[in-house]
């Protein structure tokens, strides 16, 4: 049998450039058994970062994932301040305007119809690694795991709600009763060879190219759309997936999540088996500090 493959996938921007350079330390630091770490960025940010490029680290620029007719624009509402993906192709395939958060979805959707490991292990921009981790744990006899947490999501849940409803509408299935189960964290896995029947699946159900039919709703997840795919069209079963409900980062979603926890404890709180953290980059925590709390952590560990 031939040894599966392995690699990270992360999509950044300029804004998170500092935050970027600390996961690829942590990453340098603690990861192995990946094939690649790869970077997804926008065209006009790749300078920013191809010095974090080596041997195990490539630079993916959007150009190469996004078609032509999908382009980042200047948003005339912020006086340039923000971006826009639209243009006059877009607004034909009846795409609404996007945000940067739309396009680094679609980047990760994207990224197995270009590159060919087995597995990819998305961890985005604000996940910190803390403790030694190899990829070959994603995946053993029984299938790659695949986080799940049933019954996390309720009708108070407004956003997660939406996000089941039009991953459920893309595939041609019904949305599912509620609680349902949640499949969005800090470090998600994939199988390329899923994505790959995602994406087909999704154009055969719409007639659409599958970018124009995932992005004719702006609230969508990515996350969700895989795990449903998974759950609903192929079946766990022939996926080469595994359920797992546990977390493999303590995740901070809130500053309440922050103040309850504090930050300057975090290999303590981190549950068995977890191995990293994710500090949501919109709460604002300085990266200095969050360096110097890592660069502590490592000291202690060496």
């Amino acid at each position: 049998m031939t040894a599966e493959t392995f690699a990270i996938a992360t999509p950044s921007y300029a804004v998170d450039l500092q935050r970027c350079i600390l996961l690829c330390a942590s990453i340098d630091r603690y990861v192995s058994g990946h094939r690649m770490h790869y970077l997804l960025v926008e065209d006009r940010d790749a300078a920013l970062f191809r010095h974090l490029e080596g041997p195990k680290r490539r630079i993916i620029i959007e150009s190469q994932l996004l078609p032509s007719w999908l382009t980042s624009w200047p948003d005339p509402l912020s006086f340039g301040r923000r971006r826009v993906w639209t243009g006059a192709g877009a607004l034909a395939r009846r795409v609404p305007p996007l945000r940067g958060w739309h396009a680094q979805q679609l980047r990760k959707l994207a990224l197995p119809l270009l590159v060919g490991e087995d597995v990819l292990l998305f961890a985005d921009s604000d996940v910190i690694f803390l403790k030694p981790f190899d990829l070959a744990r994603l995946s053993d006899g029984a299938g790659t795991r695949m986080f799940r947490a049933p019954g996390a999501v309720h009708a108070g849940m407004v956003e997660h709600v939406r996000w089941h409803e039009t991953a459920a509408a893309m595939l041609g299935r019904p949305a599912p009763s509620l609680p349902a189960a949640d499949y969005i964290t800090h470090l998600v896995s994939w199988r390329g060879d899923n994505v790959r029947a995602l994406i087909a699946h999704i154009e055969a159900v719409s007639g659409r190219h599958w970018i124009a039919s995932v992005a004719a709703d702006r609230c969508f997840s990515e996350y969700m759309i895989y795990g449903r795919f998974i759950e609903t069209v192929l079946g766990v079963e022939a996926s080469g997936h595994v359920f797992d409900e546990a977390d493999l980062a303590r995740s901070f979603w809130s500053h309440d999540d922050i103040a309850a926890g504090g930050l300057n404890s975090l290999e303590e709180q981190l549950a068995g088996g977890q191995v990293a953290v994710g500090v949501q980059s919109f709460l604002g925590e300085p990266i200095e500090r969050l360096r110097l709390i890592f660069e502590a952590m490592s000291v202690a560990r060496a």
